[in-house]
């Protein structure tokens, strides 16, 4: 073989990737603007982000600061359900991290935060709305973030909810953001 053939052949494989990683991302991007929940078989626990713009992702010192604000359900006619625990995941590369809450003093003015409602009990059809701040100690290759919240109720059953933030750069602290959107 000449050089000529073997670079015909190693530009014809480029080309094909290239082409099939546009086909993945953008199949991946469709498949991605939908909120996903999932629930294991008989809860009647309902989880859905609130995009007032009150989610988002914030970076402060070296951290990634998350506000996230969610709409919980009972979907359930009869039995009032309790969330014992809470846990929320930011995918970064092909791993799914954990992260911690956002630790500050005056967290505690704030009623409506999930780390000081845990646990809630919920009646039969009742929602409610709850904010919280979490942080992570990483660095993202993108604006956009993938992330998962997993709920546990009482009785052991997850509930998942997983979608995307896009960044958002504000100088305000995360508390006086939470303010603007309560008002």
């Amino acid at each position: 073989m000449d050089h000529a053939t073997i670079a015909l052949i190693l530009s014809i494989i480029a080309v094909i990737l290239a082409a099939s990683k546009w086909i993945y991302d953008l199949y991946a991007d469709r498949a991605g603007r939908q909120i996903h929940t999932r629930r294991r078989r008989g809860s009647h626990l309902r989880v859905e982000l609130l995009t007032n713009q009150a989610n988002c992702f914030i970076t402060r010192g070296g951290h990634l600061l998350f506000l996230v604000s969610c709409r919980i359900y009972n979907e359930g006619d009869q039995v009032p359900i309790t969330i014992q625990a809470c846990q929320f995941q930011a995918k970064i590369g092909h791993r799914w991290q954990d992260t911690e809450l956002y630790q500050v003093p005056h967290a505690a003015l704030f009623p409506s935060l999930l780390r000081n409602s845990l646990p809630i009990s919920l009646k039969p059809e009742d929602r409610q709305d709850f904010y919280e701040v979490f942080a992570l100690d990483a660095l993202i290759p993108s604006t956009t973030i993938k992330i998962r919240l997993k709920f546990q109720s009482g009785r052991r059953k997850i509930t998942l909810c997983q979608d995307k933030f896009n960044h958002r750069v504000d100088d305000h602290p995360v508390f006086d953001i939470l303010f603007r959107v309560f008002e």
